[in-house]
């Protein structure tokens, strides 16, 4: 973080950060962005160092988390990331920025999708402050493009 200030009111910040993420929003829930995780297998018997069970018979439990939104703003960009006359056509790779208390509860995503496309978590940059909010960007590549 940068520091802090008594002048400053954080929350507040937030409050109106969170509503222009809102305002910047796709109108329909359906091309929101959402954040996913991958399943996950779990299993009592004994494994071998990739978790793989060493009993082919043994019981293998995996659960997917829920998906979940939280307030962001996505930026798109272009395999080249230079601009064209006429936008972003094919988007290779999506930024998404988060507010500090928002991204604790996405931070361990594995993918996103928005407006149906699916982008793998492929780096984090470190995070910046502004006061008292922190401010994270995660940047996800297109499926199609690993």
């Amino acid at each position: 973080m940068a520091g802090t200030s008594g002048s400053f009111n954080a929350s507040a910040f937030r409050s109106a950060i969170r509503f222009a993420m809102d305002m910047g929003a796709p109108p329909a829930t359906g091309d929101r962005l959402t954040f996913h995780w991958n399943p996950t297998a779990t299993t009592v018997a004994s494994k071998d160092g990739e978790g793989v069970p060493f009993d082919p018979a043994a019981t293998i439990t995996r659960t997917t988390p829920s998906p979940v939104t939280a307030p962001c703003a996505v930026e798109f960009h272009d395999a080249t990331g230079e601009p064209t006359p006429f936008g972003v056509v094919i988007p290779s790779k999506v930024s998404v920025v988060l507010l500090d208390e928002d991204y604790c509860a996405v931070k361990t995503a594995d993918y996103v999708v928005i407006a149906g496309d699916k982008y793998i978590r492929s780096h984090e940059p470190p995070s910046v402050g502004l006061f008292d909010v922190g401010v994270h960007t995660i940047v996800y590549i297109a499926e199609n493009e690993l």
